[in-house]
């Protein structure tokens, strides 16, 4: 009786290296700096109140307020900085030349 052999699976690639092909600007980043990030935590949708969000895909505009019934525009990558902590945070606002 023959052994079956399974397919070999395609390799995920990693969620920096994602990041760091869609947005060149996230080079300096480290895998686990990217990790925390997890592509974009926000996705399409309405943005909560009172939040402070920074749009990765459109970091010229800097940081974004949320506010109430505010919509993610489609195509961006909204970050919560509640979800990524103050350092990391200020690694993104500061990290991309204006």
């Amino acid at each position: 009786m023959a052994a079956l052999r399974s397919q070999p699976q395609p390799a995920r690639e990693p969620e920096a290296q994602k990041l760091r092909r869609r947005f060149s600007w996230l080079e300096s980043f480290t895998d686990e700096e990217l990790s925390k990030i997890s592509m974009c935590t926000v996705d399409e949708g309405e943005k909560q109140a009172d939040e402070e969000y920074f749009d990765i895909s459109r970091p010229e505009l800097g940081p974004i307020k949320g506010r109430r019934g505010a919509v993610v525009p489609e195509g961006s990558c909204y970050v919560s900085k509640k979800n990524v902590g103050e350092a990391l945070w200020n690694k993104l606002v500061n990290g991309f030349a204006r």
